[in-house]
């Protein structure tokens, strides 16, 4: 926890910490976070520590995988970080990227917010509203999330993407701010954790 919250930078710094990892430690400082899928080793991004130490993080973990006949796969690596898995003998294949919005300049004004403006202000129109819940969530409103997470996973006929993104935890929710979209008439349409 202590390396994560010093050095923890990137949308998977907190899923790192959930309990669902295995952890290797580095003479260096730094803490890999993984899971072990059959004789596959996934990490949850880069090593997490000083700058200095990924690539022998990076060398590290993969020693790990070969003593254990494990295939290392690093999952949601930086692309600041390619150079270094390069150097450990390693290829990159880039299956997505991560949008992330500077809350601080996003805006709805102008061309650019042109096609989030008009559904904004339906919804407004009809009454909606967004309201962020600070922590400690009240059990009440717990339910009401659990209700509607458990409605959104039958609909996608799926489970929770655990090792990424979480799971309904209740200490995990009601210790996390959360984002929610009530309806006209008070309950919650939707929400995120953050």
């Amino acid at each position: 926890r202590l390396i994560v919250e010093g050095y923890g930078h990137s949308s998977l710094a907190r899923p790192l910490l959930f309990d669902d990892k295995r952890y290797i430690f580095t003479p260096g400082g730094s803490v890999i976070g993984y899971a072990l899928i059959g004789r596959t080793a996934v990490t949850l991004g880069d090593p997490v520590g000083p700058t200095e130490d990924l690539l022998p993080s990076i060398q590290a973990f993969t020693s790990l995988c070969q003593r254990n006949d494990w295939l290392p796969v690093f999952y949601q690596t930086l692309p600041e970080s390619l150079e270094a898995y390069k150097k450990a003998g390693l290829d990159a294949l880039c299956i997505g990227r991560e949008g992330i919005v500077d809350l601080k300049t996003f805006t709805l004004e102008g061309k650019a917010g042109k096609a989030l403006r008009s559904p904004d202000n339906k919804l407004k129109s009809a009454g909606f509203t967004f309201v962020l819940h600070k922590p400690p969530l009240p059990d009440e409103l717990l339910e009401e999330l659990r209700a509607i997470s458990d409605e959104w996973l039958t609909m996608m006929h799926g489970t929770e993407k655990r090792f990424s993104l979480g799971w309904f935890e209740d200490d995990y929710i009601r210790n996390s701010p959360i984002a929610a979209v009530h309806a006209p008439e008070g309950w919650v349409s939707a929400f995120a954790n953050i």
